[in-house]
């Protein structure tokens, strides 16, 4: 993805960037609230070291479409939206994004428009300097409209869950409401009930993300990690020791890892991916394909409604490679 970003930053921009790093003296609340030393901070779960400071309890949120996927099960709505594939329903589930402001699209951002919106915080993909996708120098300013907050990135999948949902917690979700009671219940059914599907079955799983110039492998992510962990063998080129977290195989060595079940990145049978090489492999043939995302939300219930839909899946698979 390209580090690009549309910087609106005229004069009207720089002012209101300058408001917002200065307090408001026509506020005597927030005035006061500083005063009396209610500063709040929110020690990162995952990135260790990482304190971020509030100077009262943040109201006003602008999230990247991949937080609010996240944070929306929670009952956390943000007040504008950036980023990717934020109409992408595979990874969004029930997040409507109707009626929600956008600041910016991809990889761009108008940071003017941010900063309007006067923001307590910014939740998204990245670390302690910023977003993922904009260069140092859009993050230099991104970081003065308002504290930006990286979602949990490392770990294992119940981990990042565990971290995210630490995360809307100091953003005053309810954390133990009904719901997410209950995903959680689902979640750890799904597991045992995957666990159960390939039990006694010498199943080898591809995780996938086919292109016309190359397959993209996911060995070594979250995801796959779960599926190992749950009983399912996982096949593929070990991952890059550094740089892209993708394997890359080049499409006359596909048949080298054979599979009896691929899981394709955000798989949509409606629209499968076609190629000479990749429909030749047996799992493709006897259409063994379901679906996968390294992105999404990092939910128990978006984790339960796809292991238990896999875990029916195989269970009407067969050998095949």
């Amino acid at each position: 993805m390209k580090k690009t970003a549309l910087v609106a930053l005229g004069a009207a921009a720089a002012m209101v960037l300058a408001a917002c790093s200065t307090s408001d003296s026509d506020n005597p609340q927030e005035d006061s609230t500083a005063a009396n030393g209610e500063q709040l901070t929110l020690s990162h779960p995952s990135i260790e070291g990482l304190n971020i400071d509030f100077e009262n309890p943040p109201e006003t949120l602008v999230m990247d479409c991949y937080a609010y996927s996240s944070l929306h099960e929670y009952g956390l709505e943000p007040d504008a939206l950036f980023g990717f594939e934020c109409d992408n329903e595979a990874l969004m589930g029930n997040a409507d994004i109707e009626g929600i402001e956008t600041v910016g699209q991809d990889a761009e951002i108008d940071l003017e428009k941010l900063a309007e919106l006067r923001p307590d915080a910014i939740i998204g993909n990245g670390n302690a300097d910023g977003w993922s996708w904009f260069e140092d120098d859009v993050n230099a300013q991104l970081t003065r409209v308002a504290p930006f907050v990286p979602l949990p990135s490392e770990g294992s999948i119940d981990e990042k869950i565990a971290d995210t949902r630490e995360i809307a917690d100091f953003f005053g979700a309810d954390v133990e409401a009904e719901n997410i009671v209950a995903a959680d219940e689902d979640y750890e059914a799904a597991k045992e009930a995957f666990s159960k599907a390939v039990e006694g079955k010498d199943y080898n799983f591809l995780l996938a993300s086919p292109t016309k110039e190359m397959l993209y492998t996911g060995v070594g992510f979250a995801q796959a990690d779960l599926l190992e962990e749950l009983g399912a063998n996982i096949v593929g080129p070990d991952a890059p020791a550094e740089g892209n977290p993708w394997g890359q195989v080049a499409w006359e060595d596909a048949s080298t890892y054979p599979a009896d079940i691929i899981l394709v990145e955000n798989f949509d049978p409606e629209a499968p991916f076609t190629a000479e090489l990749w429909d030749d492999l047996p799992a493709v043939k006897t259409d063994q394909l379901s679906t996968w995302s390294s992105k999404g939300a990092l939910t128990s219930r978006t984790y339960a409604d796809w292991l238990q839909d896999l875990a029916d899946k195989v269970e009407t698979y067969d050998k095949v490679a």
